[in-house]
């Protein structure tokens, strides 16, 4: 036994005896090899093409589908909206406003004074005063100009209880013909003073020489291009020349027109055919655009004239004036407009209102009968069948409202209450709320709100 020698694990430890090494067998590569390799690298870059090709048609899709999406969404999003256009287009496009004044004519020249003629420049230039002032006779129109912008022709005439008739038409000229508004204005407010001075109760009225008549105001409006009798009255169009339009002077003479009723009581200026005439034209301009700024002004010169009718021919004269403007407003949004235009609270202005809804009521319906067979009229509309046209209804039941309401014919007619309700019953529960025809829910609505109020009372 080997005392030095290793021990017998330890021979079995293979850091001290590592196995001897085996050598291996080199592999002879064949060609079969290499084109086996060679299609196994090529497969492997295919594979990859079509993944990216695969994943980009994909993406590519995603993006079709999306603009599809919103394509298919956006057509229909602008059919629905042509659609609805052409369910409310009536709606839409019904506007009231009727083109009362074409084109203008010259205006009348403002006649040059004599002044040898005028008694008052002539005793002011008589007047010892004059001679500081040093007026020469060339310089009394301008003088009286001036007078007259700063109100010192007002006092003296109001001082003097006198205007003679040569300063009465040559202010009413200014009035009514002038492009200045210093001395339009002036004038205007001359010709009230002096005019309103007749209804003094103290003071002494003041002699008025003369005064204007309707021919000479009817002869302003048709210089202003004012469509008294045209049949082309009634048309919506836009000006399209710069001499159309209202004129400047329109104000001050509704302002005249508004002093000279007042007075009508003490001094008829007017007769009773030619203060129905100015009736019809006040509200045939309250139905234009172009005086939108001149509403209060509007109202109160209408105003002035219906209250300047006699009591005894004030029921004649508002029927005349009715039928005339039935006659004159187109059948569309201006027959509500003339009759919400009238908006006085006094009974005349109500029964003015009245009058002209029954008017237009009649020509609508083309019933000229009893008030009974006018509501049999309106009761007989069928609301339900498609045909039906709602806009009219509506403007039906608005009229109707007015004509009925307005004066105290209810009270005395009491079935006339009764057949109302009935119309608006028909109104308000046979159009169903997803009806979609033009004016549907107006109708319904109004007819509503009118019908709950009709039950309370």
């Amino acid at each position: 036994m080997d005392l030095d020698g290793p021990l017998d694990f330890e021979n079995e430890d293979p850091l001290v005896n590592p196995p001897a090494a085996i050598e291996k067998r080199k592999k002879v590569i064949g060609l079969d090899d290499l084109l086996s390799d060679f299609y196994k690298e090529k497969s492997k870059v295919i594979d990859k093409q079509n993944k990216k090709r695969k994943v980009t048609k994909v993406y590519d899709s995603d993006d079709d589908d999306e603009l599809g999406k919103v394509a298919q969404l956006s057509q229909c999003v602008d059919e629905c909206h042509s659609q609805m256009n052409e369910i409310a287009g009536d709606e839409d496009y019904q506007e009231w406003g009727l083109c009362m004044f074409g084109d203008q004519k010259a205006p009348l020249p403002i006649p040059h004074l004599d002044l040898d003629s005028c008694c008052l420049l002539k005793e002011f230039m008589d007047d010892q005063l004059n001679l500081m002032v040093g007026l020469s006779v060339n310089e009394g129109t301008t003088f009286l100009e001036g007078l007259l912008v700063n109100g010192w022709l007002t006092k003296l005439i109001l001082t003097c209880a006198r205007v003679e008739k040569l300063i009465c038409k040559w202010t009413l000229n200014i009035l009514l013909y002038s492009s200045k508004e210093d001395l339009r204005s002036s004038a205007c407010d001359f010709w009230c003073s002096i005019l309103l001075s007749q209804n003094e109760v103290n003071g002494a009225p003041v002699e008025i020489k003369w005064l204007p008549n309707y021919q000479e105001l009817k002869e302003a409006l048709e210089i202003y291009g004012f469509r008294l009798n045209s049949s082309q009255d009634v048309e919506l169009t836009e000006a399209d020349s710069e001499f159309q339009g209202p004129p400047q002077n329109i104000r001050a003479w509704l302002k005249l027109v508004t002093a000279c009723c007042q007075i009508r009581c003490k001094n008829p200026i007017f007769s009773t055919s030619q203060v129905e005439q100015i009736a019809e034209i006040l509200v045939l301009l309250l139905l234009d655009r172009g005086l939108l700024g001149l509403p209060l002004l509007l109202q109160e010169c209408l105003t002035s004239v219906v209250g300047s009718f006699k009591d005894e021919e004030w029921v004649s004269s508002c029927r005349k004036i009715a039928t005339s403007l039935a006659s004159r407003v187109p059948e569309d949004m201006n027959c509500l407009r003339i009759v919400e235009s009238v908006s006085g609270v006094d009974a005349r202005s109500k029964y003015l209102r009245s009058s002209i809804a029954n008017q237009i009521l009649v020509v609508l319906l083309d019933h000229k009968d009893s008030d009974e067979n006018l509501l049999s009229s309106l009761m007989s509309i069928n609301v339900k069948e498609k045909g039906c046209n709602l806009f009219k209804t509506y403007i039906f039941v608005v009229l109707a409202e007015n004509w009925l309401f307005s004066s105290k014919l209810v009270e005395e007619k009491p079935v006339l209450k009764d057949m109302w309700a009935v119309f608006l019953r028909n109104c308000s529960c046979q159009i169903n709320s997803t009806d979609l025809r033009p004016y549907a829910s107006k109708v319904r609505t109004k007819a509503a709100y009118l019908l709950q109020g009709c039950s309370c009372n």
